[in-house]
């Protein structure tokens, strides 16, 4: 039992110490920690053409105003890390191209495959200034569509500095 007191007594010094000194134990709350997660409610979503950017149109959180479902874009509310998560769903047997676009530059690509309801997960971790844009587009100029129904999402949030 004295272990276990002395563990407890230390692990709550050393989390103290952290705060005290402006640790990450800190830095990580709070309210002003930017985040978001959008589902694509619209099915299916129908993309035509290199480029186009997937809007996704049901807000779930939006912490710091980053997301716009209107332009499909996350723009960075302040520098720092940010972790991402993009999940896609292809339809009707068909295949589907999507790439993660930060700043109109391509970061990675994610495939559905030609069987329906293939999905693909990407988890980029990006560094970002204020004022930077995440999206995600169609990777290729054939007509292909996304599954939504809330199968298909997108999330982000703020790491640190």
């Amino acid at each position: 039992m004295d272990c276990l007191m002395s563990l407890i007594l230390i692990g709550t010094f050393v989390m103290y110490s952290e705060v005290e000194a402006g640790g990450s134990c800190l830095r990580l709350g709070g309210n002003n920690r930017p985040a978001f997660t959008a589902t694509l409610n619209t099915h299916p979503l129908t993309l035509s053409g290199n480029n186009v950017i997937a809007k996704f149109d049901n807000v779930i959180l939006n912490r710091g105003d980053g997301y716009d479902p209107k332009t499909g874009k996350f723009t960075a509310p302040k520098s720092g890390l940010y972790q991402f998560s993009f999940t896609i769903m292809s339809n009707g047997g068909s295949e589907l191209h999507m790439v993660v676009v930060k700043n109109g530059n391509s970061i990675m690509k994610l495939y559905g495959s030609k069987i329906h309801g293939a999905t693909e997960t990407a988890n980029p971790v990006l560094e970002l200034k204020e004022g930077d844009c995440v999206y995600l587009t169609h990777g290729v100029s054939a007509s292909q569509q996304m599954v939504g129904h809330h199968y298909s999402h997108m999330s982000g949030y703020y790491i640190g500095e």
